[in-house]
């Protein structure tokens, strides 16, 4: 199960909450174990929710579209309480075709259920509610993909009971991983891995740098993955992150790529660079200094940890790794089904105004929290690199997510 129960048990209890709504893509997979499509395409029209009731003798409840019935039907959800709205899709039912499997039957129970039936996705949501208790209730709202006249005609519905919103409360719960979401963020950073490698692999001097994208777009859709971005500069253009072009590689060009994507809704992200020949004395001391920092970062990393301390473990390893002018203010961030998780950039803090978190976003890291730890560095009109991994955090330091080597990339 993705959903942590323990924690978010723990959470509302200390914030008094009775309910929990989930209104985004992500917060729908997390609560239901559900793979969504239609929201993330149809995002301005088409709207599920989840519901998680504290007391757990009343029925967690999913609020189906009818573009994700079959999405739902083939899930191994453990919600078992399904609400659907709008028009029934186009289905002949002929009174002799028997049904021939638990996909089969949860998708006609999801199409044949009138009495749970509504004419918008909000009616069935109070409708959840009020099937399962009347009482005076204090309800957390995922207000990031609940529109205002959706919470109108909540607080008009459910007229005693308090809405707070919770999106913060959401994301608190998420920054600890379960083993079943570690278990799917292994399969997106191995699928990530596998095409950032495949295409790193096939770099050749004169290529395109348009034609290393093609090739990790192609991996990633063979695992039946999305790309996102797959940034990618050589020469003087491996400085930042520019997207790549018609530019074609050079002899003695240091390059470096960054590159994300989304598997059944859990995301990736790496990167990693290189030189197109033997480094010279300049690029060999931009990786050592990169190399430094990363390991003076990850050499701070355990339970407990704050983002700043990683960040400032990072700036004053690549200092002392040579690049003296170095100032970086960044050295990551957390990920999970989104690709900057709670406390998003793992760099200076910066004040927040939530009723769930402290006063500001430097928190100190639990257990099972995963990270993305990068070092970028470069120099304008010469170049750069960058090292990326992601991690797990544990008790007295961490573990990486999956196989990941770190090295400068030469291509002869």
């Amino acid at each position: 199960m993705y959903f942590n129960k323990k924690r978010a048990d723990k959470l509302m209890d200390q914030f008094d909450i009775d309910l929990l709504i989930a209104s985004t893509p992500e917060n729908v997979t997390y609560i239901s174990d559900t793979v969504s499509w239609a929201p993330k395409v149809y995002s301005y029209s088409v709207d599920m929710f989840a519901t998680y009731f504290r007391d757990n003798n009343l029925n967690s409840s999913l609020i189906v579209p009818s573009q994700e019935m079959t999405y739902v039907s083939a899930s191994n959800t453990w919600i078992n309480d399904f609400y659907t709205y709008g028009g029934k899709s186009a289905l002949i039912q002929e009174s002799e075709q028997v049904i021939e499997s638990a996909e089969e039957n949860a998708y006609l129970n999801l199409q044949n259920s009138d009495d749970k039936r509504f004419p918008t996705a909000v009616e069935a949501l109070i409708a959840s509610i009020k099937n399962n208790t009347t009482k005076k209730l204090r309800v957390a709202i995922d207000e990031d993909k609940m529109t205002h006249k959706s919470t109108l005609k909540l607080q008009e519905e459910l007229d005693n009971c308090e809405l707070i919103p919770s999106s913060d409360l959401l994301r608190l719960i998420r920054m600890v991983k379960t083993n079943d979401e570690i278990s799917a963020m292994k399969a997106a950073a191995d699928l990530n891995e596998t095409a950032c490698t495949k295409a790193c692999n096939e770099i050749k001097i004169g290529m395109k740098e348009l034609d290393i994208a093609e090739i990790y777009a192609q991996e990633v859709g063979k695992g039946l993955g999305k790309w996102l971005w797959f940034h990618f500069g050589s020469g003087r253009r491996s400085v930042g992150i520019f997207p790549p072009t018609e530019k074609k590689i050079q002899v003695g060009e240091m390059w470096k790529f960054d590159a994300g994507l989304s598997l059944n809704n859990y995301q990736a992200d790496t990167g990693w660079g290189g030189v197109i020949g033997q480094p010279n004395a300049q690029q060999n001391m931009i990786w050592e200094a990169t190399l430094s920092g990363y390991d003076a970062a990850m050499s701070v990393i355990k339970e407990g940890v704050r983002p700043s301390e990683i960040q400032k473990a990072m700036l004053k390893g690549t200092q002392d790794g040579g690049l003296t002018d170095h100032s970086g203010t960044f050295a990551g961030h957390a990920i999970g089904l989104e690709m900057r998780e709670l406390p998003y950039v793992l760099g200076n803090k910066k004040m927040v105004n939530s009723l769930y978190l402290p006063e500001d976003t430097d928190i100190p890291l639990p257990e099972n929290t995963v990270l993305c730890i990068e070092n970028p560095c470069q120099i304008f009109g010469v170049g750069g690199t960058q090292i990326e991994q992601t991690i797990i955090v544990k008790k007295n330091g961490y573990e990486l997510l999956t196989k990941q080597n770190r090295k400068l990339w030469i291509i002869e």
